[in-house]
């Protein structure tokens, strides 16, 4: 299955192409997470965080540039926001 067809079906709300597309990105959105966290705890809840907000907001995935750099970017916004709420 392409990039292209594994968003189509996690946004028909496919759960096992859910899974693969976390399986998929986990490993190197995870080393993102920990370029902005001070522990490995907090690395895996920015990555939660991240792909709640990757799979909440999939739709908004226009599928005009990489997918893999839209990801990217839902994960650093994720890591920055939660960074900014943690120091207020």
């Amino acid at each position: 299955m392409n990039e292209s067809e594994l968003v189509k079906e996690c946004l028909k709300g496919k759960q096992d192409s859910q899974k693969h597309l976390y399986e998929l990105y986990a490993p190197k959105m995870l080393g993102v997470c920990y370029r902005y966290a001070n522990s490995h705890e907090e690395a895996e809840d920015f990555l939660q965080e991240g792909f709640i907000r990757v799979f909440t907001f999939l739709n908004s995935y226009e599928s005009t540039g990489s997918f893999d750099a839209w990801v990217r970017k839902v994960f650093v916004n994720t890591a920055l926001k939660q960074l900014s709420k943690k120091s207020i």
